[in-house]
């Protein structure tokens, strides 16, 4: 059977710097592997509810949800389509708490997310003109 699932991404930017987590080594997916916050949209959610709803649960922050930056789509089985969107978000509160779904956080420059983030990431962000928001 055939399995579609709507993932909503944040890339939030303080000071030049862009929030991302690292997956715990116990997750079996990704374990280990550095991505920006985000989740599974559940049923009746808006984006921008469940991209809240996620920051909250992820590194306990309340956001705005300013824009969509781009959207993608791919598989991770013969079975299996993600529809990825991605957002940018803003918030004024500084105070990082880390979920058990993460073993810890970065504000990374530029160079950090060219050397942590996987290279299906890099590539969407550069096709999407994300990096230019880092000077």
């Amino acid at each position: 059977m055939n399995e579609f699932k709507v993932v909503v991404k944040g890339v939030l930017i303080k000071n030049n710097r862009l929030l991302i987590v690292q997956r715990s080594q116990i997750e079996t997916v990704g374990a280990g592997t550095w991505e920006t916050v985000g989740g599974n949209l559940h049923f009746g959610e808006s984006f921008e509810t469940a991209l809240k709803r996620e920051f909250s649960e992820e590194v306990g922050l309340n956001i705005t949800v300013k824009n969509q930056l781009f959207s993608t789509t791919f598989h991770t089985s013969k079975t299996r389509q993600i529809v990825l969107l991605t957002f940018l978000c803003d918030t004024k509160e500084e105070q990082i708490t880390v979920s058990d779904e993460h073993e810890q956080y970065l504000w990374a420059t530029k160079d950090d997310l060219l050397t942590l983030l996987p290279q299906e990431i890099i590539e969407d962000f550069s096709q999407h003109n994300v990096l230019d928001l880092l000077n």
